[in-house]
């Protein structure tokens, strides 16, 4: 099964291999202040292990690993990786890449302390949501998190992801999962999208 929806796929990810990063209006120099803080109050810890699903140029990968976790990005285009590992040198960081399919992700089982999903869940047809969090699942360890953020029904109308509601998460994640925190936040602003409306969800593995 395809993971991602077709205005991804054909209009979105070849954006990578055609287009500058300083181009792309998703690629953004800093993380979200909803991942900063699960730095911060330790709910993500140094020495964990993480796997960056969809990690796309290693922004989200590379500040993870530059706050001391040990991260595995994972992107099925290796013009993307390519660019994550030229970040990855910038700031001296022991982040890695593999190329690979979110469904079928090339690393072991309970590979995982914590998996994280910047603004890829969003991406996913319908249809294979499940399979997409049977597979976060599989690569977690017992009692590991799932981070996830990702456009909220309250964004504004428009073109691009699809705009969740708590039920498009809830219902291919809790059978897996339960929640430890679900909650909209206002996210930094850009020029397109100055009034970003954002789901954080943490979810762990049962």
């Amino acid at each position: 099964m395809e993971a991602f929806v077709d205005r991804w796929v054909n209009g979105f990810a070849p954006l990578y291999e055609n287009s500058e990063l300083s181009d792309i209006s998703w690629v953004t120099t800093s993380v979200s202040p909803a991942l900063q803080g699960l730095v911060i109050d330790g709910t993500l810890a140094r020495g964990s292990r993480v796997v960056d699903l969809a990690c796309g140029p290693g922004v989200h990968a590379n500040f993870l690993a530059r706050h001391g976790m040990h991260v595995i990005g994972v992107d099925q285009s290796a013009d993307a990786l390519r660019k994550a590992r030229i970040l990855t040198g910038f700031y001296g960081t022991d982040a890695t890449f593999v190329e690979g399919d979110i469904l079928d992700v090339p690393l072991p089982d309970d590979s995982a302390d914590v998996v994280h999903d910047s603004f890829v869940y969003h991406n996913v047809r319908p249809e294979a949501r499940s399979q997409y969090a049977a597979e976060v699942a599989r690569l977690l360890k017992p009692g590991g998190l799932f981070v996830l953020v990702g456009f909220s029904d309250r964004m504004t109308p428009g073109s691009g992801p699809i705009r969740l509601t708590s039920d498009d998460l809830l219902e291919s994640l809790t059978p897996l999962f339960s929640v430890e925190e679900l909650r909209r936040f206002r996210n930094l602003p850009t020029e397109k999208r100055p009034d970003q409306w954002h789901w954080l969800g943490v979810f762990r593995r049962r």
